[in-house]
């Protein structure tokens, strides 16, 4: 009887703030050893998860990895790999076969180089804390100014008048109270708690199915423009983290979720926000004195 070998597949998902593969197994294949052929599957992958993958994993493999990303960001790519060569008939590994194809697909062995570890999507999920990047979120300010020298008031006026058709005035403003795990993340709170406050910027409303409605008054238009790392859908906006210390306020950009898996409403800090950013800059700077 010919040997079966089967060929294990996941997804890496790439966190490079954290040095971090995170691997989610997609299935496996079984062929004829007389069948395989290492540049043939090296091929395979390097056409990419869009090209080598049905479209149905790929969704699902987001959809689970999609809580990680409140913690450790979104990945920066997302890459296939080989993850195992067994005999499909007693499920032992060959490590000759892995080791020459790692040799082949060079891409693990360049990561692995450069201090990242490779890590079971499922150890992460339990030891996330211990992957969350130390990092300066200060850096990511766009506003700092003396308390003294800005309109809070003002700029929540503004927003509710020019958000008035999409946005009940209430929601506007939320208090928000800054995780104890990173400094990127903050979960909705009653006021005696709250360390921070969330001002909305830009969201979606029905009425305005393809528009991103801004506080500015001038609508995106264009759903193919680029919003950096921002999401904004039915459950998710962006706005302002706006926090007082030290006799200053300042203020960072931030997507807001109003429907987390878990149940919380959380706001997440990010680092790239495209054509809003320049939006969102000129418009709270209107409120400094």
């Amino acid at each position: 009887m010919k040997r079966q070998l089967e060929i294990d597949y996941s997804f890496g998902y790439i966190f490079d703030k954290s040095k971090l593969i995170v691997m989610y197994p997609v299935g496996s294949n079984i062929m004829d050893e007389e069948e395989y052929e290492m540049e043939v599957e090296v091929a395979f992958l390097e056409d990419g998860i869009e090209a080598a993958f049905q479209e149905n994993d790929i969704k699902e493999a987001n959809i689970t990895m999609k809580p990680l990303e409140m913690f450790l960001m979104k990945p920066g790519k997302v890459i296939p790999f080989v993850t195992a060569i067994k005999d499909a008939n007693t499920k032992e590994e060959i490590p000759k076969l892995i080791r020459e194809f790692d040799e082949e697909y060079e891409i693990k062995e360049d990561y692995l180089k450069k201090g990242y570890e490779i890590k079971d999507v499922y150890y992460v999920f339990e030891n996330v804390v211990k992957y969350i990047p130390e990092e300066n979120i200060d850096t990511l300010n766009i506003l700092k100014v003396e308390s003294n020298k800005f309109d809070f008031e003002g700029l929540i006026k503004a927003t509710q008048e020019n958000l008035d058709d999409v946005m009940d005035k209430n929601a506007v403003i939320k208090d928000m109270k800054k995780s104890e795990l990173t400094n990127r993340l903050y979960v909705k709170s009653d006021a005696k708690e709250s360390n921070a406050r969330y001002v909305v910027f830009a969201t979606k409303d029905s009425s305005f199915i393809d528009d991103i409605i801004c506080a500015d008054k001038e609508a995106i238009k264009d759903i193919g423009c680029d919003i950096g790392d921002l999401e904004i859908n039915n459950t998710m906006d962006c706005g302002y983290i706006i926090e007082e210390k030290d006799g200053y306020i300042t203020a960072k950009i931030a997507n807001f979720n109003s429907e987390t898996s878990n149940k919380n409403q959380i706001a997440q800090i990010l680092d790239y926000s495209g054509v809003l950013k320049t939006k969102m800059i000129n418009f709270i700077n209107i409120f400094t004195k």
